[in-house]
């Protein structure tokens, strides 16, 4: 008896679970038939009506798949969510479907439209194909769904990869083809007029735009084929080549290598097409410089010899200025028809150094200042190569000149480098400009010495010195009544060479004749008289 109870108990909760499951599945059910039966009357509505059908069933799909999920998370067993999940699925394919079969009459209507009509129904594509997406994600989601639980959709599944990966070939030929259009109308900016840039500009734009959606597109395609264990490599390079977003996907050594090899296999071709070419204009290239150089060399010879013998009577820091102009002027010039000869256009380069020029200009003042200075010290010749100057307080023998600084060796051999602007805006004091010089002494004698002998000593010793000139005639004259002294002034006339070792030798010769003679060489002196005081102590 009691066996015949439990089977009783069991044979009645199996029909409680048959009716609990047909009681859950039956209202989804129902709705995926009705949805289904929307599907079939798209399909057979007119043009015009599909795009609001279309959107009706797809809302009302999306609020179905958030039942279903919420019934399937709730626990439902296996055996209610196989119907309800195969449902979805077919309607999803038969949305694909209908999808794939709208873009085909698309494409065909915008072959056959008139040039206004085209952008519309290129827009109603890419709208379609981005409606796809959605498809695509969603058919993804259930098929993982009903793998869970066990249900056999491998075929489905396999039909999926093949759709798939057929729109993503036509994705990736799509966007190809457009960004070739892109390139072809951006090439021919450059030689229409200025009504015609600005409809070429507007395709551009609109090149671009679908370029963007069909890149989104094809991200959304590539990443569901990765996800179901598919290649995608080749995919993954040519969306970098296209947009050129590194990002994390760029890591994959797979993308990584394959991005290699194709820039490798590119420059080969690229070198197997243009080394020739590339070694003969090298060639050229470095004939020209050689020549140029050979050429700036004759040119700096003969622009030498010129000046020099010019009777413009050139000074040697002027002489060196054109030879050193006129020979850069014939390497630059050199080099721009090298540069020439390697493809390189000169126009828009000599408009880079007109703005480099500008700017280095605002940048290097104080530089163009001592240019301007070496520039006007040239043209009025203050002093030349060789002569003694004095200037910006240095005292010295001028060596070298360039069109910024003027090198100066001092007395004492050293080798100072000043700023042409330091040199024009100060005095300059030219010590050798003047073939003969004055040389000014000061000797002093006692009070009680003879004026007239001392004179006459001095005099002595001048016309005794075969370097003293007699014309302009030396001079002796009573200068000063000092505290200590009597001061005569001697100048005599000298050439400028022999100016120090005349000075020197006469005051030499001075001390030794006046000590001779007997005549004093005062010295400065006091007196220091000292006084005691006695303090009687108390």
């Amino acid at each position: 008896m009691n066996r015949v109870m439990m089977v009783f108990k069991i044979l009645f909760l199996s029909i409680l679970v048959s009716v609990a499951n047909i009681a859950y599945a039956q209202p989804i059910l129902d709705t995926q038939s009705a949805l289904s039966a929307d599907l079939e009357t798209l399909k057979q509505a007119h043009e015009s009506e599909q795009a609001f059908l279309e959107d009706v069933l797809r809302r009302k799909n999306e609020r179905l798949r958030d039942r279903i999920t919420e019934q399937l998370s709730s626990g439902a067993s296996d055996e209610k969510a196989k119907p309800v999940l195969l449902a979805q699925i077919d309607l999803l394919q038969g949305l694909l479907d209908l999808s794939e079969s709208a873009i085909s009459k698309l494409a065909k209507a915008s072959r056959a439209a008139a040039d206004e009509d085209k952008a519309k129904i290129e827009f109603r594509i890419q709208r379609r194909i981005a409606v796809m997406d959605t498809y695509y994600d969603q058919l993804e989601i259930t098929l993982k769904m009903a793998e869970q639980r066990s249900i056999d959709v491998s075929s489905v599944r396999d039909e999926f990869k093949q759709k798939l990966k057929r729109r993503v070939e036509y994705l990736a030929n799509a966007t190809l083809y457009l960004d070739t259009q892109k390139k072809e109308t951006e090439s021919r900016l450059t030689y229409v007029s200025e009504a015609e840039k600005a409809n070429l500009t507007e395709d551009i734009v609109r090149y671009n735009e679908r370029i963007a959606m069909m890149v989104v597109s094809f991200e959304s395609g590539i990443a569901l084929m990765e996800a179901m264990g598919q290649d995608v490599t080749e995919y993954k390079q040519l969306l970098l080549t296209l947009t050129g977003d590194i990002n994390a996907d760029v890591l994959d050594i797979g993308v990584a290598y394959g991005l290699l090899e194709g820039w490798l296999m590119s420059f080969k071709e690229w070198a197997f097409e243009n080394t020739p070419s590339m070694v003969v204009k090298l060639t050229l290239f470095l004939a020209i410089l050689y020549l140029t150089r050979k050429l700036s060399k004759v040119v700096s010879s003969a622009v030498g010899r010129s000046v020099k013998h010019s009777k413009m009577d050139f000074s040697v820091l002027m002489q060196e200025f054109f030879v050193s102009i006129a020979s850069k002027a014939v390497v630059f010039v050199g080099l721009l028809v090298a540069l020439s000869q390697v493809g390189i256009e000169l126009g828009p380069l000599l408009t880079g150094f007109g703005v480099a020029g500008v700017i280095i200009g605002f940048a290097l003042q104080d530089t163009l200042s001592n240019f301007a200075s070496g520039l006007m010290i040239l043209i009025y010749r203050p002093y030349d190569v060789g002569d003694m100057v004095k200037v910006a307080g240095i005292q010295g023998t001028v060596k070298n000149m360039s069109l910024v600084s003027t090198t100066v060796q001092t007395i004492d051999n050293q080798r100072l480098v000043i700023p042409n602007n330091k040199i024009w805006g100060d005095v300059i004091n030219n010590i050798t400009a003047e073939t003969i010089r004055r040389v000014d002494m000061v000797f002093g004698i006692g009070y009680a010495d003879d004026i007239d002998k001392a004179k006459a000593i001095f005099m002595e010793i001048l016309h005794a010195d075969p370097r003293v000139l007699k014309d302009p005639e030396p001079m002796v004259k009573l200068h000063t009544l000092n505290e200590s002294s009597v001061d005569f002034v001697v100048r005599p006339w000298v050439q400028t060479d022999d100016y120090w070792d005349v000075y020197w030798d006469v005051t030499e010769k001075v001390k030794k004749r006046l000590d001779s003679e007997g005549i004093t060489i005062p010295f400065p002196q006091r007196d220091v008289h000292l006084y005691t005081h006695n303090v009687e102590s108390k």
